[in-house]
């Protein structure tokens, strides 16, 4: 939630698990978890984890697409929007 141009968290991020999300006309139910359950739940079902990447590249038309929508620049300079997990199976 944005007030007075601050970002402000009403949700820890520790907290994990379904919620209601408004940001659309139909409330959607999310899902919330922690970087470390997507990357423990990799390693757990055998994989080996070889980069993480959170990074956000955004061309100046995107930037300008998204600049009155919910989830702008502003908000993506300041919590990362993609996590990619590469990995590959480990050899037995």
């Amino acid at each position: 939630m944005e007030q007075e141009g601050n970002l402000v968290l009403t949700k820890s991020y520790l907290e994990e698990g379904a919620y209601k999300h408004e940001a659309w006309p139909e409330t959607a139910i999310m899902q919330q978890f922690r970087v470390s359950t997507y990357l423990n739940a990799c390693i757990q079902s055998g994989f080996v984890i070889e980069r993480v990447v959170e990074e956000v590249s955004l061309s100046d038309e995107e930037k300008e697409k998204h600049a009155k929508g919910w989830y702008n620049a502003e908000k993506a300079a300041a919590v990362p929007t993609t996590l990619i997990i590469k990995c590959r199976k480990a050899l037995a």
